[in-house]
């Protein structure tokens, strides 16, 4: 618990990011922690400790200042690893099926080829920025913040990047042909 809560979360409340510094600094090792022993995953957890006080920041102005914050940062922590066990629950779902699936066709080879080299050139069209946050994060398994680190720019900027740069690649590309892709993406980043 910080000394001097109330004042520190009215601080916070109007937008004062050294005040926010000081939560994050106080309660980032105990979200990581959480986070860590429900994803076993170094990375996974730190990208949750990130985007657990990216929504707090985002929501500062409901928090109460009468109330001690650890409930309220638990809680968006716990659900944000919930959500994250899920989807790669689903993920992993499909690529079971995917790995069940034996490619002896000679033409199914190819054309996973030339599926690969129209994603090559999606991405070489993207803005330099976007690309490089979508290959360290998707091909490199970099967190967000490794990735902020690696640029120089904020983790929420690599997230906006890397969601830019994937809805490009949406537009580029067939439905079938993208949906296909995500697949062999998640294969690949294994």
């Amino acid at each position: 618990m910080i000394a001097g809560l109330t004042e520190i979360l009215l601080q916070i409340k109007q937008g004062d990011k050294a005040a926010f510094r000081m939560l994050y600094d106080t309660y980032s090792p105990l979200v990581f922690d959480l986070a860590h022993k429900l994803l076993k995953d170094t990375a996974v957890a730190e990208e949750i400790v990130q985007d657990c006080f990216v929504k707090i920041w985002g929501s500062r102005e409901q928090i109460r200042i009468d109330q001690d914050i650890w409930p309220l940062i638990y809680v968006t922590a716990k659900r944000l690893c919930y959500n994250q066990l899920r989807h790669a629950r689903v993920a992993q779902k499909y690529l079971g099926q995917v790995e069940s699936i034996v490619v002896n066709d000679v033409q199914e080879k190819l054309d996973l080829r030339e599926l690969e080299s129209q994603l090559e050139r999606s991405i070489a069209k993207l803005p330099e920025q976007q690309k490089t946050a979508l290959r360290l994060s998707r091909m490199e398994g970099y967190s967000h913040q490794q990735i902020a680190s690696e640029m120089g720019i904020s983790p929420n900027t690599v997230k906006n990047h890397i969601t830019q740069a994937l809805k490009s690649l949406r537009k580029t590309l067939t439905q079938a042909d993208y949906n296909y892709l995500i697949f062999v993406f998640l294969y690949l980043i294994r």
